[in-house]
């Protein structure tokens, strides 16, 4: 693992002058003093018409943070993040605004690791040979496996229409709300958030597999036929364990909790050079369209650096909003950039998917079950949102 100061005083250095510090032209953010809790020296990260500048100290920085050891190792090396930092309350002293330390989530992964930046105004959607891909392409279970294989590589994410009949999803339906029923808000096996009443409402249950209309879903030949579009060697977990089946209940005017997705990846709680890449595959209950709260994607955005937008999808240049009617699927790269927004409907019935996942075999660095277990841990089942996380980090300055 790499030493804080050799690491500055040598590797990035010698990084920089090879061409990463052009990584970073034109790009904004309040300058980073960054130290570590087992050594006394400091850097400032500063970033300039030019690119890149690495400073000793931090007198001149705009905001500082001090990170334990392994955590800034963890973030060298691409198994760390800033959310998973803050969630996690592994923070450990700061000086100044925490929502700038998120901003500098995909510029540290540029700095360390090499990875681009995602440039919404210039990125084309295009396949192998260069040709444009219309980013709204709807397949069916008859469309070719090679043509959806590379529009999933291409893109972060595919729509496969009518892969579930109407008897099959009304199964599903009675089950989810049986599920729905004995979910209990004490015992970390469900996300809870609350209305603007002050009301508790469910927001996922993540032990759905349990339920015998989910259990052999992985072993549906449908499932399976999608599963050969990705990498060979991915893995499921057991449909009975927790996240093995997943089931997301969508509610409106929720005001507190992770019912409405901020623009995330699902790596983004720590492990992307463990776990990726991971898939997801949803399939969907009720129709999904904006009125009851559908997924919107950022096509593309899984091979670059993006940042944690907390800004609406009418400012991203090349957002796509994927409606899908009921026994439709979706499959999306883990690290694609997308969103949950909330439902613009006064009534339902609003988005319900069942999430089934695949990853490569890998073991969480921090020696833990899974990185999004980070966000439990509160007795009445609330999960936190982002927004709320980084006022609390904020709060303990």
């Amino acid at each position: 693992m790499p030493d804080f100061i050799s690491y500055h005083e040598g590797t990035l250095p010698e990084l920089l002058l090879a061409g990463r510090s052009e990584l970073f032209r034109g790009q904004q953010c309040p300058s980073m003093g960054i130290t570590i809790d087992s050594c006394d020296r400091s850097f400032t990260y500063a970033l300039d018409s030019d690119g890149f500048q690495l400073l000793p100290g931090t007198d001149t920085a705009a905001f500082t943070v001090e990170l334990s050891e392994n955590d800034w190792q963890g973030m060298v090396a691409d198994l760390e993040s800033v959310p998973g930092i803050l969630y996690g309350d592994r923070l450990l002293s700061h000086h100044g605004e925490v929502k700038h330390f998120m901003r500098w989530d995909p510029l540290l992964r540029a700095l360390y690791t090499g990875r681009p930046l995602f440039d919404d105004q210039r990125f084309q959607l295009t396949d192998k040979q260069g040709m444009t891909l219309d980013p709204e392409t709807r397949f069916s279970m008859e469309s070719e496996t090679a043509t959806m294989r590379e529009f999933l590589d291409a893109s972060g994410y595919l729509l496969v229409g009518d892969v579930f009949s109407n008897d099959e999803i009304e199964s599903f339906r009675a089950a989810s709300q049986a599920i729905a029923g004995d979910a209990r808000k004490d015992n970390q096996q469900s996300w809870w958030g609350k209305s603007e009443s002050g009301e508790a409402v469910l927001c996922r249950v993540l032990d759905s597999g349990k339920h015998p209309a989910f259990k052999d879903l992985y072993d549906d030949p449908r499932i399976a036929a999608l599963e050969k579009l990705l990498p060979e060697g991915m893995l499921h977990p057991s449909a009975d364990s927790k996240d093995g089946v997943t089931v997301v209940f969508k509610n409106p005017h929720v005001k507190e909790g992770l019912s409405d997705l901020p623009w995330h990846r699902d790596c983004g709680m720590g492990g992307h050079a463990a776990m990726c890449p991971c898939y997801v595959v949803s399939l969907y209950l009720y129709d999904a369209t904006p009125e009851s709260g559908c997924l919107q994607f950022l096509p593309g955005s899984h091979h670059y650096g993006c940042g944690f937008l907390d800004t609406s999808a009418e400012n991203i240049a090349g957002v796509i909003t994927v409606p899908a009617r009921a026994g439709d699927i979706t499959v999306h790269i883990g690290d694609v950039m997308h969103a949950a927004p909330p439902p613009t409907a006064a009534t339902g019935p609003f988005r319900q998917s069942v999430l089934l996942s695949f990853h490569p075999d890998f073991e969480n660095h921090r020696g833990e079950r899974h990185y999004n277990d980070v966000l439990l841990g509160a007795e009445d089942g609330q999960v936190g949102s982002l927004r709320d996380t980084v006022d609390r980090s904020s709060d303990h300055a």
